[in-house]
């Protein structure tokens, strides 16, 4: 089994009902052990005139090989009515992405790990610390901790809202 981290995000719908979803399917489908992260709000990076996100990581280990989990991610994207033809960062219901797989570097035409954009995003950088501070980026060689630390946090505000546990009626 390997260790991955994951990045989720929705905008739109129930965002919190999305993500919990997700973090449900994923601790039965996909990952052992998940632990998750808090729940964040944050401005869309990119395409402004979208609603605001809801984005947590979470960080478990996996038996799938990182072709097999991007799949299956993708198959949980489009169960919660993710479009696939969609443009690309056009608001979404969920939005999962591989952020970190062990120790590895992979590109391929469809799948770059770590992800390309990790250390310029603080709406995954601040969730991620909270879940894998020590985990180095194996490409940088510096922790999620020191890149979080270094990241200006505008527009990326942490909520009261979890992922797991008591529901609390977030939206």
């Amino acid at each position: 089994m390997r260790e991955v981290a994951l990045g989720m995000g929705s905008n739109l719908g129930s965002r919190i009902e999305h993500l919990r979803a997700a973090a449900r399917r994923l601790a039965t489908k996909v990952l052992v052990e998940p632990r998750f992260s808090r729940v964040y709000e944050t401005v869309p990076a990119y395409g402004r005139d979208q609603p605001a996100y809801l984005n947590a990581c979470c960080v478990g280990w996996t038996r799938l090989e990182p072709g097999a989990l991007l799949v299956s991610l993708k198959d949980l994207e489009s169960n919660a009515g993710r479009d696939p033809d969609a443009p690309r960062y056009s608001s979404r219901p969920l939005d999962l992405d591989i952020l970190l797989y062990a120790d590895e570097v992979v590109e391929t035409p469809h799948l770059a790990i770590p992800h390309a954009a990790l250390a310029e995003r603080a709406f995954v950088l601040l969730p991620l610390a909270e879940v894998a501070g020590a985990w180095r980026h194996p490409a940088l060689g510096r922790s999620i901790a020191a890149l979080a630390a270094a990241i200006d946090p505008e527009g990326v505000a942490v909520t009261d809202l979890r992922l797991t546990g008591a529901s609390d009626g977030g939206s």
